[in-house]
């Protein structure tokens, strides 16, 4: 689950980060009453908040908006209402919300706070290691627009491997103070990483990223930027982070399966796969990808289950324009092999079946789901394991085009 910066910052306040004032606001009126609120004479920086990256570099569908990004140095309180304005109501396109956009619904306008350096900062859980991981990049500025930010590419990324710590290592702190290239207020820098780490472990985070982190003359390290993403089976533990949810930010296939207790993911245009458990959907992506194949999206069917959520998840998949083929991979246990073929009959009853679709059943009652598939007469593939699986489904796919 994600959450817009505004909120993000609010987390950061209660944990000893700091940060620039700054004021929500849902219309251009809001916005200069906000900024008035926030310093007489300004500037400020007007955010659009949607829950991607990249806004700074985005455009706007309509072209009222101009040829400027989501982030915006406004120096009058005409330029704050001028850029509220021209966002609100807009969609933002950046390189990770596709060409459709996100519907920009509210602004955040915030204090300008000038920094002599700026770093990215990210923390972020490696799932091959099983630990947290810190991320280091240099920012190098061309002016004080901030949508000019610009990361070093030709720079390494430093990778610090926190494992389960919960607050870094003088040896550690020296490499990031090291690797930065400029003197720190160590006691400063120090508590400012502690921080973040025992929000992120306090949280369950999968990711805090600061693009950028800021310091200025005084050595002061602030928050100029927030992203934060929660994992989504410890939420029940958050219900302050629950009540978050920006409803309008979640993908209308990923918010009617999270309604269902299942979890759904889109990723690119290929084939979309339906499994219960992580395990086997990250190893069913890896065995795809080896020969081959992408994946659109997935679907992990988890949580309480019974057939009519079951048929209704599928139809996720069934109905997706960017799925080419479909391969259904279940290891029942507490999961009924038979629910998944009366789902499976339910949807192609009611929408047809004119892509490929391949099937693997295993555990309880798996002979009886086999049956019932074979009894139904529908075009599709019934394997006993993934990797011919899946070279069967592509062998399908490429017969169709």
């Amino acid at each position: 689950m994600n959450i817009h910066e505004y909120q993000t910052k609010k987390l950061f306040k209660q944990y000893g980060l700091r940060i620039p004032s700054g004021v929500v606001a849902y219309t251009p009126n809001e916005a200069v009453i906000g900024a008035k609120k926030i310093s007489e004479k300004g500037p400020w920086v007007v955010k659009a908040q949607i829950q991607a990256g990249s806004r700074d570099g985005g455009i706007f569908s309509d072209k009222r908006a101009g040829k400027k990004g989501g982030i915006r140095l406004s120096k009058t309180i005409d330029d704050v209402l001028n850029n509220a304005d021209s966002m609100l109501e807009n969609m933002l396109i950046t390189n990770q919300t596709g060409n459709k956009g996100r519907l920009v619904s509210r602004v955040y306008i915030e204090e300008f706070v000038k920094t002599v350096r700026k770093f990215y900062i990210s923390l972020v859980i490696d799932w091959v290691s099983a630990g947290v991981f810190l991320l280091a990049i240099p920012v190098i500025e061309k002016n004080e627009d901030s949508k000019t930010l610009l990361l070093d590419k030709s720079s390494d990324v430093l990778k610090l491997n926190l494992g389960t710590q919960t607050a870094i290592t003088k040896e550690q702190l020296d490499a990031l103070i090291s690797f930065m290239g400029e003197p720190f207020e160590y006691k400063e820098l120090k508590s400012f990483i502690n921080n973040l780490i025992k929000l992120f472990h306090d949280y369950d985070a999968t990711l805090i990223e600061l693009n950028p982190i800021g310091v200025n003359k005084k050595g002061e390290i602030w928050a100029l930027d927030a992203k934060m993403c929660f994992d989504t089976n410890a939420l029940h533990k958050h219900k302050d982070i629950v009540a978050l949810a920006d409803d309008a930010e979640i993908d209308e296939r990923e918010l009617i399966a999270s309604k269902y207790g299942f979890q759904y993911k889109e990723l690119n245009s290929g084939i979309g796969i339906i499994v219960n458990g992580d395990g086997v959907a990250i190893n069913m992506i890896n065995e795809a990808k080896n020969i081959g194949l992408d994946t659109a999206c997935f679907l992990n069917l988890k949580g309480g289950v019974d057939r009519d959520k079951i048929t209704a998840s599928i139809k996720l998949i069934m109905t997706n324009p960017k799925v080419d083929g479909i391969f259904i991979n279940i290891l029942g246990g507490f999961l009924r092999c038979n629910l998944i073929a009366d789902g499976i009959i339910a949807v192609a009853n009611d929408l047809g079946l004119n892509i490929p679709l391949v099937v693997r059943f295993e555990g309880t009652n798996k002979d009886d789901a086999k049956e019932i598939l074979l009894n139904s007469k529908l075009p599709l593939q019934i394997v006993n394991d993934t990797t011919s699986g899946l070279c069967m489904l592509k062998k399908a796919i490429e017969e169709d085009f």
